[in-house]
């Protein structure tokens, strides 16, 4: 059975615009989008995680948005978009997307009423997706623009994120997955709630564990796009002894 699930009228207070005015202060989008899915499995299951959830839809599309802090409503909308259509992580109940669509709306910047709206979709089948795999599970490759990245990190079960710091880069990051471990310089690991979020400014230790049975997901987006040479390893990792989920 296919369906659509839509977020409609979605407001995001974010930097996003050329402007010397927009660079400095936040402005309100709105945004909708759609994804189409086949429902059949949650309809007959009744189960939340057989399907998507669209507080959490909305949720992503917020952080991205305003983490990115992009220029253009191009180059957000393909990030949201290539968000939607990427493939769920290995272990995930719910369905892949067949296909997605973002329009973004912005306000104040033409005469009168007038408003510029954005629109694009796609299929999951036009789409590929680069995946990376290092020692503690994979990455896979959302979008790069010159200017950011977008990632899913997916932590293998007892693996982790060694303890590290960014030179150059501004990393912020939204756990996926209740339970996975993160700390940063100063504080003891913790188990956090998916939908926490987190942004790294340079130079702070942190990391993370899964010490659960199966991949644990963190959204990742970096300024500029990601550069192994800044994924710099530092001493001080805190203990993990008797950490649980």
């Amino acid at each position: 059975m296919d369906a659509r699930i839509c977020v409609d009228d979605l407001e995001v207070s974010c930097l996003i615009g050329c402007l010397d005015a927009e660079r400095r202060v936040e402005q309100t989008v709105k945004v909708d989008l759609w994804v189409e899915l086949d429902i059949t499995r949650p309809a007959l299951t009744d189960s939340l995680d057989r399907t998507w959830n669209y507080a959490a839809i909305a949720d992503q599309m917020d952080f991205i948005l305003r983490s990115g802090q992009f220029w253009l409503l191009e180059s957000a909308c393909r990030v949201l978009l290539r968000w939607l259509l990427v493939p769920p992580a290995d272990g995930e109940g719910r369905p892949a997307a067949t296909a997605a669509g973002v329009s973004i709306t912005k306000f104040g910047v033409l005469p009168g009423r007038a408003k510029p709206r954005l629109t694009v979709s796609g299929r999951a089948a036009d789409e590929t997706f680069q995946r990376e795999t290092n020692p503690w599970g994979t990455v896979d490759v959302i979008e790069e623009t010159d200017r950011l990245g977008l990632y899913r990190l997916d932590v293998a079960p007892r693996h982790g994120i060694p303890h590290h710091v960014h030179r150059r880069m501004l990393e912020h990051e939204m756990v996926l997955t209740d339970g996975i471990v993160g700390w940063h310089d100063g504080t003891e690991p913790t188990p956090l709630a998916a939908g926490t979020r987190r942004d790294w400014p340079h130079n702070l230790p942190h990391g993370y564990w899964n010490p659960l049975d199966r991949v644990a997901s963190i959204l990742c987006l970096d300024r500029p796009r990601f550069d192994p040479t800044d994924e710099v390893v530092v001493s001080g990792a805190p203990s993990l002894a008797g950490v649980r989920p």
